[in-house]
């Protein structure tokens, strides 16, 4: 897996209020969370980088912190 930035903690200006893919709970304030990549999504230049095993930008899911390492905040 690659290395893991840690996002947090969450606050009352965070955008993204919707569940955890991981545990199903919702994202509250306080919690710190990470994003996982999951590949390039439909953009045509970087499926063209990801195939060549270059850098390109990546479609993410944000997941709790602990979820994604089992590391508690």
């Amino acid at each position: 897996m690659t290395d893991l930035r840690k996002f947090g903690p969450k606050t009352d200006l965070s955008t993204n209020t919707g569940e955890c893919l991981g545990c199903k709970q919702p994202f509250k304030i306080g919690d710190y969370t990470t994003l996982i990549p999951v590949g390039p999504g439909d953009n045509p230049e970087s499926q063209k980088k990801c195939r060549e095993g270059k850098s390109y930008n990546a479609v993410a899911i944000e997941i709790h912190w602990a979820c994604a390492t089992g590391e508690t905040e």
